[in-house]
């Protein structure tokens, strides 16, 4: 108890953490170690800072005053010496050398810190030792001790060559390496690879390594050892032949600075004891599987020692029958050993490795007990009555027997086990966010609860009542049924016993996890205890006022959408968290049962026995809330005040870039304007990666500013890159536009004329060509000014840009060139369009007389059935004669340009003027055909009635005119009679169909016309008049128009009557309102 207590107020009586000792401070031995080199460097240094004291004032001192210099009034100067080093350089592949220290190959001398006489002092004893090993021929010794390479291969590498006889022992020789023989451990010598910068290097030795990477040919080699490792207890070691890297055991490696005698001899004796070991396994298997082959069945021959001494044993026959069967197995084996000891005997040369000894040491012998008579004779004359002391003590005693001491055994191992538990976790990796933090810590108190409720209590009651079962009736019988018995019998102070267990486990467990916990969480906040509220933070951004080695908290620092300072988790939070998660893992260590119910399940206990718990240790856990409450209290305000800091850098943070490139854009700043602006962003950058840190410690926090800060450097990045792609944009619309104009200018100079016309016009575009072109050389000039701006920034422009650029200055000149060529190749172009025109004006006075021989051809087409026939040839026709009108304007005007006599059209309008006649007539004869199988043909839901009655009347005039104009071609004129008639033939299926789409047609008007007329119509959207007249509608076009009007009147019928209700209801509603009135302003109710 007295262990706990230190425990619980060692948390509230230290302020600053506790840091561990270490044990090398405070050892002090007597060994004349290694460490003598440092501890020696140490002293040196003592003395001279003694030998820099004051010394005694001799007597001219006190004639002479004492000269003094400042210190203050000289500058300062300091000199960095490097520490020395001594290296051994081996060659390796390619001449290559390899370095290692000095250390990893002086020999360990342990010996008095004070030199005795006669004795060397230790580093002679070292150098000297370094020396003599230095010297001695390793293959050598090995050939003296009778060692050879075949005794020293290691078997481990059969399994890579199909062979089981590779090699002359199967038994690997590591498994009989004697550690004892190394001088350090593995630890201690990678240590000494360790120079005073804290770098590791390789240690030199010697290793018995394949040759060429041969699994059969090994030799002793130079080899740098890197590493060892723990769980196979093999060395890394590199062969410096060819840089091969393989894992050895410790007999394979002999480090520079081992004695070679001493590994001679250790390797020496690992091998003489692998060949006895390997003697006695072939002897066992000759014996077990050779001698006994031939023998019979019956295996069990008597003997009458063997019998005698079985007939005193006492025991079933079960036991006994095996008893002697094993003892006869035994003895049968020892009698096979000595039937090959005379084998041996009678031919050793068949068996060399076998000897009298090898057989008889392999057997098994038996061992004398040695007993102290000194001590005997001491207990007997204290007179000790053993018997009544026993008797007394097993009957006050709950251990009486065997079984209750292994069941109290069995408590106290789960006890042990629950007290190294604990309920909080306190060592991270990293720092972890709030819910991550809340949410491991609920995870391990749970398991850490469930394990108490669950499983402790039962492994507890199994344990106990694995053996009192076994003991059966007794004072610790589990058993019982009588609640009187148990009270009186040791079973309940056993049981009670248990509980005190439980409970002093659960206090311990209790205990180290809140001090633990609390240790952990306010080790951090200690320094924050004394801030005031009004605190503010004074130093810069990186630096932290309230450093601490290891974080606990993890917080993202970042702006909210309104523009506010916010963390990713509240600070606030922390305070009630803590509190939180403190006391609930701790609740739910309550109700841990007791085992009397599992463990004595013929009585009855009440099922709320739990042990005590949280009651335990509720004043150690006030004390701890209160003060984690403080400090987290006080550990938010250096993190707000911090956090205060950064208000400044909001406006950037919320920027819109695209807002921001836009005002940019409409602003159209000089290039002046924009290299400053480039120039302000990137210094602000700059200042944001030095001034801003990506992570600080303030107390438990770990503070992640690289979010919020990479978010700004990447925004002024992007605002930088984007101004210049803004420049680059501005500076090629202005380059392209420049390209445009000038490429628009040598294009119309420098296109070929296709006509008279075209050179005419290039010709008076070409005067005005020089005062456009010193236009273009003074844009060009301010545009590569402002290209100099993105020089200076050494930006890369695009390649097409910047050729475009130089295409750009390149163009006036190619302009002028071409004005000088111009006029000399526009008067060959004259000459040639000359006589190409006239060429035209003969082939268009023949084109106009074939033209007039088809259009004389109309005369003689007026059949009306090949209507569409004769419609597709005027079309035709007509499509030649526009075409020649508009070759004949062309050709007029251009004799006008050649200055020739004006050319006749006279002839091409006679032909016009006869053509058109014809084309009306046979146009409309067409449209009325087209016109009558679209209204048939369509469904009637798409017919348009109106826009076929004024197509209808545009045709009708157009054949009337017809039937005038052709008066004296009674031929033609009776294709415009006949599709007159045709058209008159039309206009009853029009008038149908406007009855059937009436508004007021409705699908019963459709059963009624079927009904009466006996027709078999099915009506559908799809419904056309082609259907109707199919069916016989013809006949009874009467019966439809009768319908149309009889629906027309009953909607008509239908409307009024709807129409006078509404008035009615109107009226009666006016009246309502009215007597409504008239009541309010009676005066005789009152």
């Amino acid at each position: 108890m007295a262990r706990r207590s230190r425990t619980s107020t060692a948390i509230f009586k230290k302020a600053p953490s506790i840091h561990k000792v270490d044990s090398g401070e405070i050892r002090r031995t007597n060994i004349y170690s290694s460490s003598i080199l440092k501890a020696g460097s140490e002293g040196f240094e003592r003395v001279s800072i003694e030998e820099s004291g004051t010394c005694q004032q001799s007597g001219t001192n006190v004639l002479y005053t004492e000269l003094k210099v400042k210190n203050e009034q000289l500058a300062p100067h300091s000199h960095v010496i490097e520490t020395a080093q001594k290296w051994l350089n081996l060659e390796g592949k390619n001449n290559r050398m390899h370095r290692f220290p000095l250390k990893t190959i002086l020999p360990k001398v342990q010996m008095t810190r004070v030199v005795l006489k006669k004795h060397l002092p230790r580093d002679v004893e070292v150098e000297r030792r370094r020396k003599q090993y230095a010297k001695i021929n390793l293959e050598a010794e090995f050939e003296k001790a009778g060692l050879s390479a075949s005794e020293l291969m290691p078997t481990e590498e059969q399994y890579y060559i199909l062979s089981e006889n590779a090699f002359e022992h199967f038994l690997p020789l590591s498994f009989f390496d004697d550690s004892n023989y190394d001088t350090h451990s593995p630890t201690a010598w990678l240590k000494l690879g360790q120079i005073e910068n804290g770098e590791f290097y390789p240690l030199p030795a010697k290793a018995f390594l394949p040759v060429n990477q041969s699994l059969m040919d090994y030799q002793w080699q130079f080899a740098a050892i890197h590493g060892y490792d723990d769980d196979t207890g093999k060395w890394t070691a590199m062969n410096l032949s060819d840089e091969q890297v393989y894992e050895v055991p410790k007999v394979q490696v002999m480090f520079m600075a081992e004695n070679p005698y001493i590994f001679v001899e250790r390797l020496k004796k690992a091998v003489q004891i692998r060949n006895e070991a390997e003697t006695v396994i072939m002897l066992e298997t000759i014996v077990d599987c050779v001698m006994l082959q031939d023998l019979s069945e019956l295996r069990i021959y008597p003997n009458k020692l063997v019998d005698r001494l079985m007939s005193k044993v006492k025991t079933d026959s079960t036991f006994f029958n095996q008893l002697n069967t094993e003892i006869y197995l035994v003895f049968e084996h020892l009698m096979a050993c000595y039937e090959f000891e005379k084998f041996v005997k009678l031919l050793p040369k068949e068996f060399p490795k076998f000897t009298g000894d090898v057989i008889r040491n392999s057997l098994p012998k038996a061992f004398a007990s040695k007993l102290s008579e000194g001590e005997r004779r001491l207990v007997k004359s204290l007179d000790i009555k053993l018997k009544q002391r026993r008797k007394s003590v097993l009957t006050y005693s709950l251990y009486y027997t065997k079984g209750g001491i292994e069941a109290m055994q069995n408590v106290t191992h789960e006890c042990k086990h629950i007290e190294t538990m604990t309920l909080f976790l306190v060592n991270f990796a990293k720092p972890l966010f709030l819910n991550d933090f809340l949410q491991a810590q609920d995870q391990n108190s749970s398991h850490v609860s469930n394990y108490l409720k669950s499983f402790w209590p039962s492994k507890i009651s199994a344990g106990v009542t694995i053996v009192l079962r076994a003991l059966g009736k007794g004072w610790l019988d589990i058993t019982l049924d009588k609640w009187s018995v148990y009270q009186m019998c040791k079973i309940s102070r056993f049981i009670q016993q248990v509980k005190f267990r439980m409970q002093e486990s659960m206090h311990v467990l209790l205990e180290k996890s809140i001090s633990n916990f609390t240790q952990f969480l306010c080790d951090p906040c200690m320094q924050f205890l004394n801030i005031p509220n009004d605190y503010k933070w004074t130093n810069d951004y990186i630096e932290s006022e309230f450093p601490y080695p290891k974080a606990i908290f993890s917080l993202i620092l970042s702006v909210s959408e309104d523009g506010k300072i916010v963390f990713n988790t509240n600070p606030e939070e922390f305070q009630i968290a803590m509190k939180e998660i403190f006391k609930k893992s701790l609740e739910k260590t309550n109700a841990v049962r007791c085992i009397d119910a599992e463990t004595l399940i013929n009585l009855r206990f009440a099922p709320n026995l739990f042990i005590l718990t949280v009651e335990l240790i509720e004043e150690l856990y006030l004390e701890c809330d209160d003060l984690m409450q403080r400090c987290y209290t006080k550990a938010i305000i250096p993190l707000i005040s911090y956090s205060r800091k950064y208000d400044h850098y909001v406006d950037f943070y919320t920027l819109n870039v695209q807002q921001y490139m836009q005002n940019y854009k409409a602003a159209k700043k000089s290039s002046m304007q924009v290299k400053t602006d480039i120039l302000e962003h990137k210094r602000e950058k700059e200042e944001l990666r030095v001034i801003l840190p990506p992570t600080i410690i303030i107390g438990p926090f770990l503070l992640i500013v690289d979010p919020m800060k990479q978010h700004m450097i990447r925004k002024r990045i992007e605002i930088v890159k984007k101004i210049f792609e803004y420049y680059v944009d501005r500076m090629y619309d202005i380059n392209e536009h420049l390209i445009e104009r000038c490429m628009d200018i040598y294009n119309k100079i420098h296109e070929r004329p296709q006509s008279i016309e075209h050179l005419y016009d290039i010709r008076e575009f070409a005067q005005t060509v020089p005062e456009i072109v010193d236009q273009v050389k003074a844009d060009t000039q301010i545009m590569v000014l402002e290209y100099d701006m993105l020089d200076s920034f050494f930006y890369n422009l695009p390649d097409h840009q910047f050729a475009m650029k130089w295409e750009a200055v390149a163009w006036p000149k190619t302009i002028i060139d071409r004005l000088s060529t111009l006029r000399e190749e526009q008067k060959v172009d004259i000459e040639d369009f000359k006589r190409l025109h006239l060429s035209e004006c003969i082939g268009f006075e023949e084109r106009l007389e074939s033209l007039n021989d088809e259009v004389q051809a109309f005369s003689l087409m007026f059949i009306p059935e090949k209507v569409v026939e004769t419609a597709n040839d005027i079309k035709k026709t007509w499509r030649t004669i526009k075409d020649l009108e508009k070759l004949g304007e062309t050709l007029s005007y251009r004799q006008e340009l050649f200055e020739l006599e004006p050319l006749s059209l006279d002839f091409l309008n006679s032909i016009i003027e006869s053509c058109t006649p014809y084309k009306n007539l046979w146009y409309s004869c067409l449209d009325l055909v087209k016109l009558e199988d679209a209204t048939v043909g369509n469904p009637l839901v798409n017919v348009e009635v109106d826009e076929v009655w004024k197509s209808l009347e545009t045709i009708k005039e157009s054949l009337e005119k017809s039937l005038i104009v052709f008066e004296e071609k009674p031929e033609i004129q009776d294709v415009a009679t006949y599709f007159l008639a045709q058209w008159d033939a039309f206009i009853p299926k029009v008038r149908a169909i406007e009855d059937m789409k009436n508004e007021n047609w409705l699908f019963m008007h459709w059963q009624e016309l079927a009904n009466r007329s006996g027709l078999d119509i099915k009506y559908s959207l799809a419904m056309n008049f082609q259907y109707l007249m199919r069916k016989g509608l013809m006949d009874h076009l009467d019966l439809v128009h009768e319908i149309a009007v009889k629906a027309v009147d009953e909607a008509d019928a239908i409307r009024m009557a709807m129409e006078e209700e509404e008035r009615r209801k109107e009226e009666e509603q006016q009246a309502l309102i009215l007597r409504k009135a008239m009541r309010k302003c009676r005066t005789d109710i009152l």
